[in-house]
Parts: C-alpha cells; sequence; structure tokens
C-alpha cells in the first residue's frame, strides 16, 4: 500500500529552466567561462550543481570545480527566481493527495537555493520532510535521498512513489525499491506510469499502488 508520494522539484514542482539556464550562464561568465548554449545546458539541468558545472567546464579540476560551486552556492550572481512557474493546478493536486499519503521533496538543489523561490515556498506546508544536496553523500541516480526519505518519513521504500522528470529519477526510484512516476512527455526506462498533467497524478498514484 503506498503511504507516501515524493517530487523532485526541478521540472516537477517548478518550471525553472529558464531561471536555471541563465544562472548557469552567468555564473560561467562570472567565473571567467564561456556561457553554456541551451543546448549544452539541457545535457546538465537534471544534474546536482557540481556535476552540471564539471560537465559544462571538462578541463576543470576538483579545486576549480568545488570554487564555482561555493560561488554559486554563496549567491554570488543573482538567480531570476519571478521567471519559475509552478504547474497548473499543482496546489489543488497537493491538496488531494495530502489528504491520502504524506508528501516530501527530494532534490539535487543546495537548501540555500531552495528557500530563494517562493513559488516553491508557498506550497512548503503540504510536505513533511524534504531532503536536499546537502542530506547525502550521493546523489540521483544513487538512491541514497530517497531512501533518506523514506526513513525520515518512517515507510518502506516499497511504500512510496516518487514523482520525477527524468532518467536519472527513474533510476533512483528503482534502486531504491519504489514505484516511479515519469512527469513528461517522454518516455522513461523504469517509469510505472508517466503523465505531463500535474493534476493526473493522484489517479496514478492509485493505479500502480
Amino acid at each position: 500500500m503506498i503511504k507516501a508520494v515524493i517530487f523532485d522539484v526541478d521540472g516537477v514542482l517548478l518550471d525553472s529552466f529558464e531561471a536555471n539556464f541563465k544562472f548557469f550562464q552567468d555564473l560561467m561568465s562570472f567565473t571567467g567561462y564561456n556561457p553554456p548554449t541551451r543546448e549544452v545546458y539541457k545535457t546538465t539541468f537534471h544534474l546536482p550543481m557540481d556535476q552540471a558545472i564539471a560537465k559544462l567546464i571538462p578541463t576543470a579540476d576538483e579545486k576549480e570545480v568545488q570554487r564555482i560551486w561555493l560561488l554559486g552556492k554563496s549567491h554570488a550572481v543573482p538567480y531570476q527566481e519571478k521567471s519559475i512557474t509552478i504547474p497548473d493546478n499543482c496546489e489543488s493536486t497537493l491538496k488531494i493527495l495530502s489528504k491520502k499519503y504524506a508528501l516530501a521533496i527530494v532534490t539535487s538543489r543546495v537548501k540555500s537555493r531552495v528557500s530563494l523561490v517562493p513559488q516553491l515556498t508557498a506550497l512548503q506546508n503540504f510536505f513533511q520532510i524534504a531532503v536536499f544536496f546537502e542530506d547525502t553523500e550521493k546523489h540521483k541516480p544513487e538512491p541514497e535521498p530517497l531512501l533518506l526519505a523514506c526513513e525520515r518519513l518512517a515507510i518502506k521504500p516499497n511504500e512510496a512513489v516518487y514523482v520525477g522528470d527524468a532518467q536519472s529519477d527513474m533510476n533512483a526510484a528503482k534502486a531504491a525499491g519504489m514505484k516511479a512516476i515519469a512527469y513528461t512527455k517522454d518516455e522513461l526506462l523504469g517509469a510505472d506510469a508517466r503523465t505531463n498533467l500535474f493534476i493526473e497524478i493522484p489517479k496514478l498514484v492509485q493505479k500502480i499502488g
């Protein structure tokens, strides 16, 4: 029986691609590197910030990646949170889900960058717990963040559904032993269900549970 629904942030609870793209362009320019094109940035959108930096600057060593990551984490360049939107019917759908399931967040964002997004903080009362980048040593597609969420919710992994929009989300869910809903138009391996309409999530949770 499903007891909890766990959500990714970027691409699921938030339509944040444009804001993140602008942030990485500004961060690369600020630190002396060429800003990524839209197509190049797409390949890093679902990565944690340090991994995205390493992929965008393949010539950078670990120390340089850490330097840039710390600058990004410390808000050395502005983040355009006003350009972020939430999905249609997001709040009403979370309200429906919260009546039957515990809700949680698992994200590769650092905690300080989540607090910058008022659209997300406005939804925080729906969620019992959140797992951020700093909370685990390993990150998606490894299962550790999802397993930590289950531990904090006091449930078994097979009692949870993870809603994500990337293949790394599906891989993490499967490795953790939980069901997965792909919130995307694309086919993702390992997904138990797929939709690009937020309002359909409660029906899918019930169906795969």
